[in-house]
């Protein structure tokens, strides 16, 4: 990640076509968190990178070490960094997300690859049917069936 591809304004991080599996740039929309992070390292930043690196690249690129630190302070023995992507869409199809806006969010470039989420939360499906249920049970002046306990 380059401060260069931070868009401050709108909060998103442009993912360059170059740099992304697909080939395609990814536009990442940032949390209000993410870029309160990002806005309080900027200006202690030297370099072009927000992750900064001693290697070739001049960049962070496998944050293995760094990764098995900060579980061994958390005390977590079994949590990989795509976990918490997995973790965000989770979250999000848990919250009422559509399928496309969890795949458009995590950079999917199919529905396919953001079907997984969609078992994960029946609450808004049992919402809807209950919902679909009484109304067609009200429409067709069966109300009463409700009240009665009939029919089930």
């Amino acid at each position: 990640m380059r401060w260069s591809e931070i868009d401050w304004n709108v909060s998103t991080w442009l993912i360059p076509a170059a740099k992304a599996k697909s080939k395609e740039p990814i536009r990442v929309v940032l949390s209000p968190v993410a870029l309160n992070i990002l806005q309080t390292r900027k200006p202690a930043s030297t370099s072009e990178w927000v992750f900064p690196g001693r290697g070739e690249s001049g960049h962070l690129e496998e944050p293995k070490k760094a990764w098995k630190r900060i579980l061994k302070r958390a005390s977590i023995t079994d949590l990989r960094l795509h976990d918490l992507r997995r973790t965000l869409g989770s979250w999000q199809a848990a919250t009422g997300a559509s399928l496309p806006i969890i795949g458009k969010s995590l950079g999917h470039s199919s529905l396919q690859a953001t079907q997984i989420y969609a078992r994960l939360d029946l609450d808004p499906v049992r919402a809807s049917v209950n919902k679909a249920t009484d109304a067609m049970l009200i429409a067709g002046n069966a109300a009463g069936l409700l009240s009665q306990g009939e029919g089930q």
